[in-house]
């Protein structure tokens, strides 16, 4: 029977045909030219396949019918990992060819393409790891063009074995012929090697001293059920790891670490070990098996076993799945539910990536190491996601993501820039052209550590991508390490500095994602970020095109006493708010709320009312601290957002009931006179205190405040349209991480008629600021041409 999707033979006077085409993307380590190299032989076409800085060239040259063919099952049967970002296509005279070959890497020009992303062991590589009969059984970094390390293991493009810390390793005979084999798994696998040639692991103390195991990885199991904390080596860096079940680990991990409230991780073995310790919806569980294999965030169940100070005061669990061979391993013995794995550090400071460096920095933390001896060339953090509102966001792009580009709308064609991105979660982004590319996650940036991170990572990606920026762009505030760091670097290449206001960045970065232009309205609502007022913003209605913006309402200001340190003390927030509202902060009904004495906030209401030490601040996530003190009595946080979570976490169960919000009233301005209008929290602050006073549950009460929010930003986007016309509103800022907040938002504007637009691919947070930055920053460099 002849096959029906082509003919049998072409018709005689069919002259053959010859096509070069250029592929752009992420088209390198994925299996892409096996993949090619498979699909012209099925044609029946001659020709080659060879990486470039571009992507990968292939010439096809055969019947007319094939070649179309070969062009449109290019990208429909392309590998999982590759990512086609453009297919050139150009016409060529036949050589009269007769093999289809693949040829060697070519170097030539700027870099087009892009280093894939790690990815999770598949399944085909988990199936020969605990394969008795297999020759890498139980060896912990087989890996295929398929799985395996990338990025982090990547010096620069074009990705082959010489540019990769695999080049100490000699392939033997076994693992050569697999990697010239073009019908192979592991054909062009750079990472490819086993056992007899590849890299090992073992086990030392914390001094460094060998720990003779016939099995290192056995014994590393038996000290973890024995409660020891282990630094264990991965992909992007170690981990420090305990049994998640073990409350005396767990809190002597923390006071090893200093890190005393933030929830730690916990890896399981699969998905069925993840549905034990989480309730999960469909589309959490779609995310934990992607080959990313990030940190999920989900609710956690009661009776789930996890000792309480794994994530103490919030109803979720941060989980993930194994995603090396290593840690596959790990999960194999019957004894190992769920363990511990934090970023090894100490809290604040870069994830450690040397064996050197670790046995320094974790020495103190870590009772025993296992380590290994392929080099982490990068660090890199693993991403945390989350399902908000039925849809994934992320919430720190690292492993998995990362150094994966994101498209910049069609018309902006940016020149070659940086952007450094603000204080808190770092990120900075170089752009050029279609494409934005995006730091890991690099921390907050308030030490010298983290400083030479930035420096280290801002090296790597502008020498693997070749981008040499013309123009920096930074944020507002002039004493962020960043900003300090963009006007020296800038000083010293001689580029102009482009301010960018936060906000601004926020929305525009979400704009962008989704190919706007402007104007919208833009609802960015966060913590912290500098006002062209010098005040602190963070409860912001805008109007924005790219390359500009206005101010049409924000959140009444409220005093911050003691300034930065009210950050840390919510009953700060609390005193300033309720101040503002017209309330006796001084009041043994107030003051018990948010355990304060009368005489704390009585040196609180006077430094406001001199203005000492108290600047003005429109931040919704301020306003929650406020209330989180009052409500909760979260006196002091030990961690950013600790408290604001903590109040959404409050309200999990809590139906949404139309109306049931609390009261905000709205003060009319002149947004084009540069007046904004202001939404006050003072009417919320009589009913709630009302609500508190009746003996209504936290709950509730939580449940209210949340839907007062959202209902005075959609009444603000309402007024900010009749004002305006403009139909579209886009979210942004970190407190759209916030679940219970998003969904009111979404279903209030989409019930008042708007068309409404979030994040996708960045975070909504200031981990996808810097890319904000770069679109604003190339939006005015553009204009600035034109002028």
């Amino acid at each position: 029977m002849l096959d029906e999707a082509r003919p049998a033979k072409e018709p005689m006077e069919a002259r053959p045909e010859r096509r070069q085409i250029r592929v752009r993307g992420v088209v390198q380590g994925v299996g892409f030219r096996p993949f090619v190299y498979r699909l012209a032989r099925e044609e029946g076409l001659a020709g080659f396949i060879g990486n470039d800085t571009d992507g990968v060239t292939i010439e096809i040259e055969g019947a007319p019918h094939h070649v179309d063919l070969f062009l449109r099952r290019l990208p429909a049967e392309a590998p999982a990992l590759a990512r086609i970002d453009a297919l050139l296509v150009s016409d060529l005279a036949p050589k009269d060819e007769r093999e289809f070959s693949i040829v060697a890497s070519a170097i030539r020009g700027h870099v087009a393409t892009g280093i894939p992303a790690d990815a999770a062991t598949c399944a085909d590589c988990l199936r020969e790891l605990f394969d008795p009969s297999d020759r890498r059984y139980r060896y912990p970094f087989l890996n295929c063009t398929n799985c395996g390390p990338r990025f982090t293991i990547t010096r620069r493009v074009p990705y082959d074995r010489p540019q990769t810390s695999m080049a100490n390793f000699k392939m033997c005979s076994a693992c050569q012929a697999e990697y010239d084999d073009p019908q192979n798994r592991r054909f062009h696998a750079q990472p490819n090697a086993c056992a007899q040639c590849g890299p090992r692991v073992w086990l030392t103390d914390s001094t460094g001293e060998t720990i003779t195991a016939s099995d290192p990885v056995a014994a590393c199991i038996d000290r973890l059920m024995d409660g020891e904390i282990l630094a264990i080596k991965g992909i992007g860096g170690f981990h420090l790891c305990v049994d998640a079940q073990n409350e005396e680990a767990v809190l002597r991990l923390r006071q090893r670490k200093h890190r005393y409230g933030k929830p730690l991780a916990v890896m399981v073995r699969d998905l069925d070990a993840a549905r034990s310790i989480c309730v999960l919806t469909a589309e959490e569980e779609d995310l934990l098996v992607t080959a990313a294999r990030s940190i999920v965030l989900a609710r956690a169940r009661a009776e789930s076993g996890i000792a309480p100070q794994v994530a103490p005061g919030v109803p979720w669990l941060g989980v993930f799945l194994p995603y090396s061979p290593l840690q596959h391993l790990l999960f194999a013995d019957a004894r190992v539910r769920v363990l511990v794995m934090t970023s090894a550090n100490l809290s604040e400071e870069p994830i450690a990536i040397d064996n050197h460096e670790a046995l320094e920095r974790l020495g103190g933390i870590a009772d025993a190491f296992l380590m290994h001896d392929r080099e982490i060339l990068q660090r890199c953090d693993d991403s945390v996601t989350a399902v908000v509102d039925g849809a994934p966001q992320l919430v720190r792009r690292a492993r998995g993501f990362v150094p994966l580009g994101v498209r910049l709308p069609l018309d902006l064609d940016a020149p070659s820039l940086l952007a450094v991105g603000g204080h808190l979660k770092s990120v900075f982004t170089l752009a050029r052209g279609r494409f934005a590319y995006q730091s890991q996650h690099i921390g907050d940036l308030e030490n010298a550590a983290a400083l030479d991170f930035f420096r280290e990572s801002l090296a790597h990606l502008m020498r693997t991508f070749e981008i040499e920026p013309e123009a920096i762009a930074h944020d507002l505030h002039p004493e962020y390490l960043s900003t300090r760091f963009a006007k020296q670097w800038a000083g010293e290449r001689r580029i102009p500095l482009v301010a960018v206001q936060h906000h601004h960045a926020h929305v525009a970065g979400c704009m962008a994602e989704h190919e706007l232009a402007g104007p919208v309205i833009g609802l960015s609502l966060d913590g912290t970020g500098y006002g062209t007022d010098g005040r602190i913003w963070g409860g912001e209605v805008l109007i924005l095109r790219l390359d500009s913006f206005e101010r049409f309402a924000h959140l009444e200001c409220l005093p911050m006493p003691g300034g930065e340190k009210a950050i840390r003390e919510p009953w700060r927030m609390a005193v300033g708010a309720l101040h503002a509202a017209g309330l006796d902060v001084e009041s043994p009904r107030l003051t018990d709320l948010f355990g304060a004495t009368r005489e704390e906030a009585s040196v609180l209401r006077r430094m406001i009312a001199r203005g000492v030490n108290s600047p003005l601040t429109s931040s919704l996530g301020r306003l929650f601290d406020a209330v989180a003190a009052v409500v909760l009595g979260r006196r002091a946080v030990d961690y950013e957002a600790q408290a604001a979570m903590e109040l959404e976490g409050a309200a999990l169960d809590e139906p949404d009931e139309p109306g049931s919000g609390y009261s905000f009233a709205s003060i009319e301005g002149n947004w084009r006179a540069r007046l904004p209008a202001q939404i006050s929290a003072a009417p919320m602050w009589q009913e709630l205190l009302l609500d508190l006073k009746a003996g209504r549950r936290p709950a509730e009460i939580s449940a209210r405040f949340h839907a007062g929010v959202a209902g005075s930003f959609v009444e603000a986007a309402q007024q900010a349209r009749q004002a305006t016309g403009i139909q579209e509103v886009v979210l942004s800022g970190g407190c759209m991480h916030n679940r219970r907040l998003a969904r009111l938002l979404r279903a209030g504007l989409e019930h008042a008629g708007f068309t409404l637009f979030e994040h996708a691919q960045v975070s909504p947070g200031d981990g996808g600021l810097s890319y904000g930055q770069a679109v604003v920053a190339a939006a005015l460099l553009r204009r600035r041409a034109k002028a």
